[in-house]
This record gives structure tokens, sequence and C-alpha cells, in this order.
């Protein structure tokens, strides 16, 4: 009862996390799946928070450099949509979730803990190098964030391995999900 209620994402990256899967039942390994999946898609959001506020404040670098011009808000869609490219004909090793989160909240407090969207309102009156600073942080903050990811997609595959074993080698009967 005196444990901190600890972030999903966190409990899951830890070594215990994942370990004994063998001995674990199939409803147990489902509920890690979920899990992971859960997390997955809390860290993912966070990190497209990050993303988008960067983009946000490097066009308005951009436009104080006079690489770009126009009103910030009014290019808001562009700039939004340019950050969702990738490299020109190459795939990601997974497909992108899109999805939101159960609880929004504390992924958007994180993020605006860093940059809030007061910040972002009084945007064209914030010096130069404050906005250099943000995004020095966002960018930490994001790279911290698809480390968790990483480790997050590195369990659910050993979860995953785990409940595949067990319907290849008849362990587990495949017709017993798709009844």
């Amino acid at each position: 009862m005196s444990e901190v209620k600890r972030r999903l994402v966190d409990r899951i990256i830890e070594e215990s996390y994942s370990q004994g899967l063998t001995e674990l039942s199939m409803d147990d390994l489902r509920a890690m799946r979920d899990e992971c999946a859960e997390g997955e898609t809390e860290v993912s959001f966070e990190r497209r928070l990050c993303q988008a506020r960067i983009d946000i404040l490097s066009a308005e670098l951009d436009r104080r450099s006079g690489k770009s011009s126009g009103d910030l808000i009014s290019r808001l869609p562009e700039i939004l949509a340019e950050g969702t490219g990738g490299s020109a004909g190459v795939l990601p090793s997974r497909a992108p979730d899109l999805s939101i989160p159960r609880n929004t909240d504390i992924p958007r407090r994180r993020v605006e803990e860093i940059v809030g969207e007061q910040t972002l309102a009084r945007l064209s009156q914030v010096p130069t190098e404050e906005i250099k600073k943000i995004i020095e942080s966002l960018a930490e903050h994001e790279r911290i964030l698809s480390g968790k990811r990483k480790r997050v997609h590195e369990v659910l595959d050993k979860v995953q391995a785990e409940i595949v074993r067990r319907y290849t080698s008849g362990e587990e009967d495949v017709n017993s999900v798709l009844a």
C-alpha cells in the first residue's frame, strides 16, 4: 500500500517486468501485451507533443531569420504536417500508431512543464535564445522518450514471441483464440 504508483511505461521497461514469461498463463501474457500497447501509445503521444512543439518553435525561428514568411498561426497546418513525414522511400520498422492514450493529461502536463500553451501564445515576444533553450529541452525529453519507447517495443516483442512459441509448439491451442 505504501508503494508509490509508477508510470506504466517505467514499470514495463524494468528488467523484472519481462522475466519469467514462460511461467505465466496465457491470460497474463495477453494482459502484459495489452499493457505494453497502452504504454507505447502513451509514450508515442508524448513524443508527438514534443515534436509538434519543436516544429512550431523552429518555424518561429525560421520566420525571425527570414527563412520563411507569413503568420505563424495561419501556417500551423503546414508546419505540423511537415513534421509527419519520414525519410523518402524508407519505411518505418513498425506502423506508426497515432492513437491517443486513455489519459492524455499526464503526458500533456510533462510536455507543458517544458513549454506550456502560455509560452506558445506569446511566442513572438519570447527571446530567440529562450526559444533555442526550449527546443533543446524538448529534444532531450524526446530522446529520453524514444529510448523508453524502444525498450517497450523490445518487451512487447518478448511477450509476443512467447505467445507465438506456445501456439507453434502446440502448448496452446490456436483454435481457442479463434472461437
